[in-house]
């Protein structure tokens, strides 16, 4: 081969080269992660409820301080692989916040607390912090006729999953170690669930803090979760039918107020069939959302947790939000959606 022909060919590898470099640049500004701007962020992870419509995951939101992923709030069917597509790395991240412990609310949990750790292998930063999961207590509701208790502790399911001993998931331990990755570790907090109870703060470091209560959700033990930094704030209701006042309580002045929205005012009719009245035991219809949103004096209303029910109906909500006197922002959650809220 020639001088020339082999000049010629450098300067195609280098055109190519260059190109698949632009267009890596190009793909990377087009990512969700590239909107988080400014000292308090969510990303949208997972929108839709345990049957997801078309496009969205289930429920998940990660949150941003001064544009770094530090907190996973709950971790539903389908939002790993957002994650992923979102171009955000969490190999630094600090707390994972669990609503409440059904399968739509922490299905990819594991996927996430693995993933840390090939990241941090990754970025040749092993990670050496625990991982430091919140959630709610056990309650007193057992199984009919039995004395055991329907959900465990928070506490009792993290352990179950990765206590070195007795974890089904246990391997951890180790395998981060074998991958050099860094050291597993984690931690779980129990916050009590009794919606009797007042809002209470479960963090308060540097600036950042986060505050939880018990919301009612039909038997399940279950939180609803305010974050505060840089002078923003993000509350999320996880699953509630928002019988109590405690939304109202926690979300006071709040910038951005993630919703529960499975079901409608009417919907699911059970006067076609009875057995529906579970679902308004479990979760918040329109009417109250907006009584909640409007006396909590929030700024702007994320719908979320959207079902097959509530996915046609979203324009319909937001007119009974409005007409229940909310004067702020209603908008419909999608998934790699990011909101700056600071």
């Amino acid at each position: 081969m020639s001088k020339k022909q082999c000049l010629h060919l450098w300067v195609a590898a280098l055109t190519v080269g260059l190109a698949v470099v632009s267009t890596t640049a190009s793909a990377d500004k087009e990512k969700a992660v590239a909107q988080v701007k400014g000292k308090l962020s969510v990303m949208v992870l997972g929108s839709g409820g345990p049957i997801p419509p078309a496009g969205r995951a289930s429920s998940s939101y990660l949150v941003f301080t001064d544009g770094k992923p530090r907190i996973l709030m709950d971790a539903g069917g389908g939002s790993y692989a957002n994650l992923s597509a979102s171009g955000a790395v969490i190999k630094d991240l600090d707390m994972v916040l669990l609503s409440h412990l059904h399968i739509d609310h922490t299905a990819d949990m594991s996927a996430f607390v693995k993933g840390m750790y090939f990241q941090a292998r990754g970025a040749g930063t092993p990670r050496e912090t625990p991982i430091n999961f919140y959630g709610a207590g056990a309650n007193s509701a057992t199984f009919p006729e039995s004395t055991i208790t329907q959900y465990p502790s928070t506490r009792e399911y993290v352990d179950g999953h990765y206590n070195h001993d007795t974890g089904l998931e246990r391997y951890l331990n180790v395998f981060a170690k074998a991958i050099s990755a860094g050291k597993f570790a984690y931690t779980a907090n129990d916050i009590d669930p009794d919606v009797s109870k007042d809002v209470a703060t479960v963090y308060d470091q540097d600036g950042l803090v986060i505050k939880a209560v018990g919301v009612t959700h039909g038997p399940v033990p279950s939180l609803a979760f305010r974050i505060e930094y840089g002078g923003a704030s993000v509350v999320y209701s996880g699953d509630t039918n928002s019988k109590t006042d405690n939304m109202i309580k926690l979300a006071q002045g709040a910038d951005l107020l993630i919703y529960d929205t499975a079901i409608m005012d009417n919907a699911p009719d059970v006067n076609k069939n009875p057995a529906d009245k579970v679902f308004f035991a479990l979760h918040t219809t329109p009417s109250r959302m907006g009584e909640v949103a409007a006396q909590a004096g929030v700024k702007q209303l994320l719908l979320s947790h959207i079902t097959p029910i509530t996915q046609p109906n979203l324009k319909q909500i937001e007119t009974i939000v409005k007409g229940k006197g909310f004067k702020g922002k209603v908008s419909a959650a999608a998934d790699l959606q990011v909101y700056n809220l600071k």
